[in-house]
């Protein structure tokens, strides 16, 4: 709708992932560097996790971009609260095998008799688990029997879990010693910094041909980064309103105030979703590949508990401080300080005669 208005060759801020707009940020770039690192080494599990939005999928598209030359055979499976007695039919579907009917142990002889056929022709096997954090723990387990399998010393079965951030956390929470064991790689993407929000901004943009129309004004990009966080979808939303914005009204400049309006409207058809659309994620920075006894464990997640409420204090606090910066700011005359009159009319004890 705004394309042919503003000239653009394609839509920029479209949410459906779309490897070619790809931003190589500094956490996206770490991430495919530990995807490709644990691609090389064959086997065990690689674990990228994140929160909503932050191009888990979209980076999984572009790793399987860089590997389209290799001789791979890769299955998918987009989990959906699966148990373990479900992941097995999932991953022989996922293959291309029969299922139905078969038993347990059938299925698990069928997979590892596919998974050597690929091996003999010197193909490298992958399963693709996304959403993976929606996986029941029997599930999970399940996975690491399959990656277990082995033919003539070399595994035949790797498999990458790409997760939201409580992913990493229902692996240490359940004692999976055996599966963190198995873990040789795993990332968690960050949100991006304000500079990185910007030049993501700049370069979907410039993959359409913007020709600086609609000009984005110096505080639009600040209030973006500040309504969404960093989160790549969230800026694609607000942006993708904003550029509709500009279309419905003719503009050729977008400011402050045309951004404003956009995040208004999010904000009335969400009610109860903040301003700035997302409280930022705590922290998750739970190191996979190294194992922890339960006490650490425990102990790290109750230092989690302590931090987290230390946040929310400190959210409070700032809530009440801009609460009565605004209701300063928006009271101009003088006004009698009530308690002062308070204390002049009825003194307190111990300020008698003072």
């Amino acid at each position: 709708m705004y394309q042919a208005f503003y000239k653009l060759r394609g839509k920029p801020f479209q949410l459906t992932p779309d490897p070619g707009m790809l931003f190589p940020s500094k956490s996206h770039k770490r991430a495919m560097a530990y995807l490709l690192y644990g691609f090389e080494q064959g086997e065990g599990f690689v674990v990228i996790t994140g929160a909503v939005g932050t191009g888990k999928t979209l980076l999984i598209q572009k790793l399987f971009e860089a590997l389209a030359h290799r001789n791979i055979a890769v299955a998918s499976i987009a989990s959906a609260n699966l148990d373990g007695d479900d992941i097995l039919p999932a991953v022989a579907s996922a293959l291309d095998l029969p299922y139905e009917g078969r038993s347990k142990e059938a299925l698990l002889q069928d997979v590892k008799r596919h998974l050597i056929s690929l091996r003999a022709r010197l193909t490298h096997s992958l399963l693709v688990v996304d959403e993976a954090q929606t996986l029941t723990p029997a599930a999970l387990e399940m996975l690491r029997i399959l990656s277990n399998f082995e033919f003539k010393g070399r595994a035949l079965l790797q498999v990458f879990l790409v997760g939201q951030t409580e992913l990493r956390r229902i692996i240490v929470s359940n004692h999976m010693e055996q599966l963190r064991q198995r873990i040789i790689a795993s990332h968690r993407l960050d949100s991006m910094s304000e500079e990185e929000s910007r030049a993501y901004i700049l370069h979907r943009l410039h993959a359409v041909g913007w020709n600086n129309d609609p000009e984005l004004t110096p505080d639009v990009f600040a209030g973006i980064y500040l309504a969404s966080r960093g989160i790549p979808r969230k800026i694609n939303l607000v942006m993708d309103r904003l550029l509709l914005h500009g279309y419905l009204e003719e503009l050729h400049e977008l400011d402050q105030s045309a951004l404003t309006v956009v995040l208004d409207e999010i904000h009335d058809e969400m009610p109860g979703v903040p301003p700035t659309l997302e409280v930022p994620a705590m922290p998750q920075d739970l190191d996979l590949t190294h194992a922890a006894t339960p006490s650490q464990r425990d102990g790290g997640l109750a230092t989690m508990d302590r931090e987290r409420s230390k946040f929310m204090l400190q959210l409070l606090r700032e809530e009440v401080r801009r609460r009565e910066v605004l209701l300063a700011a928006s009271s101009m005359a003088p006004v009698v300080d009530e308690a002062a009159m308070a204390d002049a009319r009825y003194p307190r004890s111990g300020q008698e005669g003072k």
